[in-house]
């Protein structure tokens, strides 16, 4: 049986499944950086779908009491509203605040 060293060094520094994706700093050492081999094979939207999909009317009562009647979906959770609008934002407020909120998320 061969040594869990000899298979490990053979594979490369990845597990099965993984891909090294540059090397990083764990205990003061350089060690290499895997991730999934699927990771960020997936298709982005375009802007115009999202457009589509998530300028939305709102259902809020409140919402529609302040004579709020549009708002932006929240990225990871639906029920989350970016803004507010009272008439139907256009294409160039929806990239705007969709850059915004990317821009919190990602530091960007």
């Amino acid at each position: 049986m061969k040594p869990f060293k000899d298979f490990f060094e053979a594979k490369g520094p990845c597990w099965p499944g993984y891909k090294q994706v540059g090397m990083k700093k764990k205990n003061g050492k350089n060690v290499p950086n895997c991730v999934p081999v699927d990771e960020g094979t997936d298709k982005s939207e375009p802007w115009e779908d999202g457009f589509k999909r998530r300028v939305v009317k709102t259902t809020d009562t409140d919402h529609i009491n302040n004579g709020y009647k549009y708002r932006i979906k929240g990225k990871d959770r639906a029920e989350v509203t970016i803004k507010l609008y009272k008439t139907k934002p256009d294409f160039a407020e929806f990239k705007k605040q969709m850059k915004r909120v990317a821009g919190h998320e990602f530091g960007g």
